[in-house]
């Protein structure tokens, strides 16, 4: 359990943070995206970075390709279904400092009802005071999936070979934090029924 007379609680500061993606599409070329709405928080012991505990949420409805047609696409039943699983969330599990001053951060990643784990590679990339007084943070984040184990299986042959769409995601995201004076998790909100599946 992360020490609580040293615990620190960090909130992500959604208008300074991005979270991008980005995966195959016809053999060649590549789709860019992002998630318009998202955030979380993290539990922080200054004294241990290896018991920091970190939240995120994504509002799956949020995506934005740059195509309308596209995105109502993968909104629909044939990829995210979001009517039905309308949040992606990611609770971490280890956190464990790099020699290179990064750090692997792993946990289960809830996507389409399926939960699976998964490792990111974390960046510090400053910390500052701002205008206001408040103590800020930024990170890199770093990771990528197989939609496939997400049971997101959707796919077309082309006639000259290959497929439309690939399996693996890249994901990446500009993660800005700042410490608040509470010292616990919120109470994640309903997201949909959730099925655990480590296979």
């Amino acid at each position: 359990m992360v020490s609580q007379a040293r615990t620190e609680h960090w909130e992500i500061v959604g208008d300074s943070s991005r979270l991008t993606f980005s995966l195959r599409h016809i053999v060649v070329s590549e789709i860019l995206g992002l998630f318009r709405t998202w955030g979380g928080e993290m539990l922080f012991d200054p004294d241990d970075m290896s018991r920091a505990r970190i939240r995120i949420w994504v509002d799956l409805a949020s995506i934005d390709t740059g195509s309308a047609e596209r995105d109502d696409h993968v909104r629909s039943k044939e990829f995210l279904h979001v009517a039905q699983f309308p949040r992606a969330e990611f609770t971490s599990t280890q956190v464990v400092p790099r020699q290179d001053g990064a750090a692997a951060l792993t946990g289960w990643l809830q996507l389409h009802g399926i939960a699976r784990y998964v490792a990111l590679t974390v960046v510090a990339e400053r910390t500052w005071v701002d205008d206001d007084g408040h103590l800020r943070a930024a990170y890199r984040v770093h990771g990528e999936i197989d939609r496939q184990a997400f049971g997101l299986h959707w796919n077309q042959d082309l006639d000259f070979g290959g497929i439309v769409v690939g399996d693996r995601v890249e994901i990446q995201a500009h993660v800005e934090l700042v410490r608040t004076a509470d010292a616990s998790f919120a109470r994640p909100d309903p997201s949909g029924e959730i099925t655990a599946d480590s296979r």
